[in-house]
Formats: C-alpha cells, sequence, structure tokens
C-alpha cells in the first residue's frame, strides 16, 4: 500500500487533471442537459456523468487497490481485493458549472478498506476548478498547491455558510455571528459543500453550517479532514460526533458545524 504522501501526490494530480479537463469542456451547452439521477439520489447531468468517468480512468491508472465511491455510479470495484477506498466527487457544483457561477469543486479522499470512518482520511485533495487552486492533505499536513499550512487562522471575513430547510436558522446564527465576532456577519452559499467545508477548515469562511440532512459524505470528507488536521472544529449538531459517518458507501450527515472553536457555541442558538 503506498503511504499517505504518495496518496496526497496522487490525489493532487487527479483532482487538477479533472479539473483540468472541466476546464476544457465548459461552454458546451449540450453538456448541461439532465440524463438521469446518481447513486446519491440528484440530478445527473451529462457534465457530471463526464468528470466521473474521466477521474475513474485516472484512478484505474494509479495501480491503486481501490473500491471507489462517487456520486453518479455509487460504489466501483476497481479491484478484486480492495485496501484503499477513493471517496469522491469529481464534479461538486454542477449547477454552478452550467450557468457560469465559478463556484466547481473536485473532491477526492482515500481511506483504508479496513478503517473506513469518515474523519479518518489517509490523504485526499479538493480543487477549485476556475480559481486553478488545490488543498490537500496527507496523515499529518494540509497544504495550499503544496505551500505548507501550518494551523487553522480566522481571516476575519465574517463569512456563515448556511444550508438548511429551516427559514429561522438564518436569524440564529445572524445572532450567534453578531455575539460571537467582532467583524461584521455575512451569510453566503456557494453551491459547492466541498469548496466551502475545506474553506471553513483552513479559516477563510469564519462558519459552514449544514442541517438539511441531506449532505452526502463525499462533498464534505475533504473539510472535515482538514478542519480536523489544522486543530478547527468539524462537529455535528446531536453531540453524537461524526464517527459514526462511513466512507465505503454514500452515506449522509444528518449536520455539520465546520470553523474555528467559537462555532461550538452555535449549537445553543438553534436549540434556543
Amino acid at each position: 500500500m503506498r503511504n499517505d504522501r504518495e496518496l496526497e501526490k496522487i490525489a493532487f494530480k487527479i483532482v487538477g487533471e479533472t479539473a483540468g479537463y472541466l476546464r476544457d469542456l465548459y461552454g458546451i451547452e449540450e453538456l448541461s442537459r439532465v440524463v438521469g439521477k446518481g447513486a446519491s439520489g440528484d440530478t445527473t447531468r451529462r457534465i457530471d456523468a463526464l468528470a466521473e468517468e474521466y477521474a475513474i480512468d485516472l484512478l484505474k491508472n494509479t495501480g491503486l487497490d481501490l473500491l471507489v465511491v462517487s456520486e453518479e455510479r455509487g460504489i466501483v470495484e476497481l479491484s478484486s481485493n480492495p485496501s484503499l477506498i477513493a471517496l469522491m466527487d469529481p464534479l461538486d457544483g454542477s449547477l454552478n458549472y452550467t450557468l457560469g457561477i465559478p463556484a466547481v469543486s473536485v473532491s477526492l479522499v482515500f481511506y483504508k478498506v479496513s478503517d473506513p470512518v469518515l474523519t479518518k482520511g489517509i490523504s485526499g485533495a479538493v480543487a477549485n476548478v476556475f480559481l486553478r487552486e488545490i488543498i490537500s492533505f496527507d496523515a499529518e499536513h494540509v497544504y495550499i498547491n503544496k505551500r505548507l499550512i501550518e494551523s487553522y487562522h480566522a481571516s476575519g471575513s465574517g463569512i456563515a455558510v448556511i444550508y438548511t430547510k429551516d427559514p429561522g436558522i438564518f436569524r440564529k446564527i445572524h445572532l450567534f455571528m453578531k455575539n460571537t465576532y467582532p467583524w461584521s456577519t455575512r451569510l453566503r452559499v456557494l453551491g459547492s459543500a466541498a469548496l466551502e467545508s475545506s474553506y471553513a477548515g483552513i479559516g477563510r469562511i469564519d462558519l459552514f453550517f449544514h442541517n438539511t440532512g441531506r449532505l452526502r459524505n463525499l462533498d464534505v470528507a475533504g473539510g472535515i479532514n482538514v478542519a480536523r488536521r489544522l486543530g478547527a472544529i468539524a462537529t455535528d449538531l446531536e453531540g453524537e460526533g461524526l464517527e459514526r459517518y462511513r466512507a465505503d458507501r454514500i452515506d449522509f450527515l444528518e449536520s455539520l458545524v465546520i470553523g474555528g472553536k467559537e462555532v461550538l457555541g452555535v449549537k445553543d442558538y438553534i436549540n434556543h
């Protein structure tokens, strides 16, 4: 089995090449056509299927014994005896992509088949397709375009990303942000959870909040693992932690909160 540093290099290369492929295809109108539903239940566009096929071909060429878990096809065995899981979303933000909104990402995290716990990624990478930026990690470290990030650092952006079905949550989180941070609050939803959760993990976004019950593991595996390596918070609202979620299948998180230590206080605002 490859070590964590080798797997980081592989993840970096695959998300980078897949992002390049998506840039090359950008603007072809036919690729926005809906062709069905993927294994996760979401709408599949032609570009989703093409990106997944491209990324899986890249994974095949690594020579790794892989079990791939991906958005469109679900579970794909690339070996009769897989030792590693590749939890992947080859195009997170496909609606943004087809509309020309440049918040689009590619995500890939490797796990051991013997330890398929969502929080225990070995290595991985998340690429911002149009910014040409890749946040990657190995067992201990996080990098941005191969530059080492020493620790979590809040940017003071005041940005809270909120995915919820309850309009009242916006008011509660706005109050939490106002009372917790000394800077102005800005509510944002970019439409790419892989990108947003990773930004929250490194500190560009102060709070990533999701409580729809429909958040897929493959979209936030990168952000969760980045946050934990940098000393940021990645938890849920139920107090049960994230260890119950798996990486060897498509799994849905009930809730997720990522940010600095201050975000632990958001639970009190939500529950009142």
